[in-house]
């Protein structure tokens, strides 16, 4: 049976920082996923660039199947020096997996890697070798279904040093938590919220370290299919909808004028929903056959502004915010974009994202590329 990995990263820059020094890189191929959490030197501007440069060089040699000895090296002789330390230093913690759940491990320097079972969590072992005068650990290791991978910056480890944690929450203490406080049964975002939101709480909202969690679930795959905007030929009316209907298990539409072709065509009553109102965004609608229905292009703006602030927590239940973690929570999506011009948007006194709903989209497909998953767009 195929898995996939359902990936989830939260983060705090350190006390003062506009950017945190940490980054994460997450990148797919045909055969696997390769995410890869880097920790730069320092902190602020100039480690997210040392950490940025280790996650961009790390998954595109990966991805290409480069061997971890010439992707150590290149990293290494790629970093600028520190003037001041007169160093150029990131960590790094490289995770391959494919679709068999078959996970090979490198890490560099970084926190143990910590994996869920049954409630019950374990370290993974490493074995060390040494790569262009860096000491590497390496693990081979298999991930059932449902079973959880948690990766972090020594941010995490180091969480309430000196403060309400004398010590430091340490690797015991994120074994406790896991183990004990920590509701692993959400899907991979919400549980790496909850260990941000823990590391903040020990830090009394002052976070002394850049402090990154990724959390990696294996499950089944979960596709999603977004038909938004009228065809420019109604005669393929029919024929489009019935494409939706049977492209994904989660279908969602994003448009009043969409939403009225789909419930036609199927025949089914569409019934806006009523019960929370927000100020910024249209209510979502409902339909039998279709699991979200919001209105278009201001749901689907808000919703990119949503994914572009790099916000990772969705409780609200406003159509922006659901569709958002829809998203979020399938792997591969596919966007069926209707070209009829709606005079509405072609208003030269709305802003210009309004009457883009082609740019809307392709920045869309951009996020979430970026977040790991599969994206294609189908023009109509």
């Amino acid at each position: 049976m195929q898995l996939v990995p359902e990936i989830g990263v939260a983060q705090l820059a350190k006390k003062g920082e506009e950017l945190c020094g940490d980054a994460v890189e997450i990148s797919r191929t045909s055969e696997s996923t390769i995410i890869v959490l880097s920790d730069g030197l320092g902190s602020g501007v100039k480690a997210n660039i040392l950490s940025t440069l280790t996650t961009k060089i790390a998954a595109h040699m990966m991805c290409q199947n480069v061997p971890v000895n010439e992707v150590v090296e290149t990293i290494v002789q790629t970093l600028p020096t520190c003037k001041v330390r007169g160093l150029a230093y990131s960590t790094f913690t490289i995770i391959k997996v494919n679709r068999m759940g078959e996970v090979h491990l490198f890490e560099y320097d970084s926190p143990p890697i910590l994996k869920l079972s049954k409630g019950k969590a374990e370290l993974i072992s490493t074995s060390t070798k040494r790569i262009f005068g860096k000491k590497i650990g390496e693990a081979y290791f298999k991930l059932a279904e449902n079973e959880i991978l948690v990766i972090v910056s020594d941010g995490v480890t180091q969480a309430g040093l000196g403060e309400i944690l004398p010590l430091g929450l340490g690797i015991d203490g994120l074994v406790h938590n896991l183990e004990n406080n920590i509701d692993i049964t959400g899907n991979a975002q919400e549980i790496a919220n909850q260990l941000i939101e823990m590391c903040e709480t020990f830090y009394a909202q002052e976070p002394g370290d850049d402090t990154s969690v990724v959390t990696l679930r294996l499950r089944k795959a979960k596709d999603a299919v977004v038909f938004t905007g009228p065809p420019k030929d109604s005669s393929r009316d029919s024929e489009i909808v019935e494409k939706f209907m049977n492209t994904a298990n989660v279908k969602i539409v994003c448009g009043g004028t969409t939403a009225k072709i789909v419930a036609r065509e199927i025949n089914k009553p569409l019934k806006v929903n009523l019960s929370y109102i927000d100020p910024e965004v249209p209510p979502i609608a409902e339909m039998e056959g279709v699991d979200l229905i919001t209105e278009g292009i201001l749901t689907l703006s808000k919703g990119l502004e949503l994914l572009e602030r790099n916000c990772s927590k969705f409780d609200s239940l406003d159509g922006a915010s659901l569709l958002v973690k829809e998203l979020l929570e399938c792997d591969k999506i596919t966007f069926m974009v209707g070209t009829q011009i709606n005079p509405a948007h072609q208003n030269p006194e709305l802003p210009l994202p309004l009457r883009m709903r082609k740019s809307i989209v392709e920045r869309w497909k951009e996020q979430l590329i970026a977040r790991g998953k599969i994206v294609e767009i189908y023009w109509f």
